[in-house]
């Protein structure tokens, strides 16, 4: 299965950037723990933070962190889901494609989003990233027939905003898959999602 994490932020969160500072400040917290060794500029990945993996706190010949280290990290996650359970104007939802590819899920999720727009009668923008190292903007607008999404041309926001956002959906999207596909290394993130985020829309069945 393929799961997307979806953050339906508010016109007004996004233009105040209250979103974008909140995540900020949550990794400002990280810089400033002494059990992590994590850096202003590091991209937070939910499955290396998952694996525990990170820069030791102390420079030594080892490979990587110690098993404190490893869970330390791993508790960023947890972290990372408590913040976003409280970002202003914000819902969480997650979509599901059975047996379809992460390129696949993304369309059909593009689709369906363009087609509720129609339905409500208003415009929104959306922030699609695949397993690939780039992110597109498009522009969902209604039509009185759903319509394909438009690709937007350069992106609305500063980079470093955009992927202080991508990093929470896509936390957002990996501790969601790891709830409904119970892998059994991963057993301690299993009701991390539900816990954390009951308020949760989904999954929206692709």
């Amino acid at each position: 299965m393929s799961v997307a994490g979806l953050l339906r932020i508010s016109a007004e969160a996004l233009e105040s950037k209250a979103v974008v500072a909140a995540w900020a400040e949550f990794r400002e917290e990280l810089h400033a723990d002494p059990a992590l060794n994590i850096r202003r500029g590091d991209m937070l990945r939910a499955r290396k933070l998952a694996a525990g993996q990170g820069r030791p706190r102390v420079a030594s010949v080892r490979r990587g962190p110690n098993k404190a280290e490893q869970w330390a990290y791993r508790q960023v996650l947890r972290r990372g889901l408590g913040v976003i359970a409280g970002l202003p104007g914000t819902t969480v939802g997650t979509a599901v494609g059975r047996g379809m590819s992460v390129t696949d899920t993304a369309s059909s999720l593009l689709a369906r989003l363009s087609s509720r727009r129609t339905a409500d009668g208003t415009p929104a923008p959306a922030i699609i990233r695949t397993n690939t190292p780039t992110s597109s903007w498009y522009e969902l607008t209604p039509a009185p027939t759903p319509a394909a999404p438009s690709l937007v041309e350069g992106l609305p926001y500063a980079s470093a905003e955009l992927e202080g956002l991508l990093e929470a959906a896509e936390f957002v999207a990996y501790c969601a898959y790891q709830h409904h596909a119970r892998r059994h290394n991963r057993r301690f993130l299993w009701e991390w999602f539900p816990e954390l985020l009951p308020g949760a829309e989904g999954p929206m069945e692709l």
